[in-house]
């Protein structure tokens, strides 16, 4: 019994010593980028680039990301319109850096749905939380695809609406909780 509590102490300290030196070394990191945009019905879509690339825990990380732990959206949507609106969100991957980028004058083919289906009555206002968004999230394999390469577009859409009445979108963040190992 005693040679196999002296075993296990020399796994214990050898396990320590791999974690303090680094070699062993997992976490979980969330990458929030926010965004606030206004756009109209006419207009067809909305547009914003993420580049989570730049962010400190993903530079740090990169190479030694496994997954995509949660995906979750939070933001303020104001239809100004005398039309109940129902909107969409699409991720598209992209490698044009974000302070290069210009509006693409359509969304791409291979644009996966993040969320659909959120209704907002006419002249009002929505929060959706987080929490709230977790259970809208479509196809989490496909959309992990996107959220991975570190660099994608987010387009909205919207169904509804009049003309050039704009649709307030404020207070707007992307949440992508990754973890890594080395």
């Amino acid at each position: 019994m005693k040679k196999l509590y002296a075993k296990l102490g020399v796994i214990g300290l050898v396990l320590t010593g791999l974690v303090v030196a680094g070699c062993l070394t997992s976490g979980t990191f969330v990458i929030v980028k926010d965004f606030s945009v206004t756009f109209t019905a006419d207009g067809g879509f909305y547009w914003c680039p993420i580049d989570m690339t730049t962010d400190p825990d993903w530079e740090d990380h990169q190479q030694d990301i496994d997954d995509l732990d949660a995906l979750g959206l939070e933001f303020t949507i104001q239809n100004t319109s005398d039309v109940a609106s129902t909107f969409a969100i699409r991720f598209a991957t992209s490698t044009v850096p974000a302070e290069t980028a210009t509006p693409p004058t359509e969304i791409p083919s291979g644009a996966v749905t993040v969320l659909s289906g959120l209704t907002v009555a006419a002249n009002s206002t929505r929060n959706v939380s987080y929490a709230e968004s977790l259970g809208m999230i479509g196809d989490i394999a496909a959309i992990k695809a996107v959220v991975l390469t570190g660099r994608f577009d987010y387009f909205g859409t919207s169904s509804g609406g009049s003309g050039d009445d704009p649709f307030i979108i404020t207070k707007g963040k992307v949440i992508v909780t990754i973890s890594a190992s080395s």
